[in-house]
């Protein structure tokens, strides 16, 4: 009787295990999404609010142009990759947006680090890894949208 009371203490703790992984995974996901579809319909107000705060004078000034110089098409989450320990995800979002100067149609692959924060998610750095770095508030030419395919899985 006690081999099977502790059978099912054991088999209890592991489901709880699984569930709070799986709710780890799905509110990275959903914060992930939720902020990048705020970023995309142009209210960086609300999608600063999903930065880390120490982070969130660099995000601002990176998407300065955005609304402005540069409209973006379209946003769209790649890839969400989690950390074992749940405290950190990376995620890769690529972005479809026009140059207000020339109206041409550019691509932009972005990598977002994501941290825990208390008992939420928020992002802790970005970065252009493939297309146009112009989208970030970086200057100078543009790059080819043609660039090398990356894996999503590099980190």
């Amino acid at each position: 009787m006690r081999t099977l009371a502790l059978y099912l203490v054991v088999v209890c703790l592991s489901l709880m295990g699984c569930l709070s992984n799986m709710s780890s995974t799905r509110k990275i996901g959903d914060t992930v999404h939720d902020m990048n579809d705020q970023a995309r319909w142009g209210r960086l107000g609300d999608a600063a609010q999903y930065v880390d705060p120490t982070y969130r004078n660099t995000y601002l000034t990176n998407h300065r142009y955005w609304g402005s110089e540069i409209q973006l098409a379209d946003a769209e989450v790649q890839h969400v990759q989690i950390a074992q320990s749940a405290d950190a995800a990376t995620a890769f979002v690529t972005y479809s947006w026009y140059g207000a100067d020339t109206m041409t149609l550019h691509q932009s692959v972005v990598r977002q680090r994501w941290s825990a924060l208390g008992s939420r998610y928020v992002l802790a750095s970005e970065v252009v890894v493939q297309g146009d770095p112009r989208l970030l508030g970086a200057t100078g030419p543009a790059t080819s949208t043609d660039a090398a395919p990356i894996s999503l899985l590099q980190q």
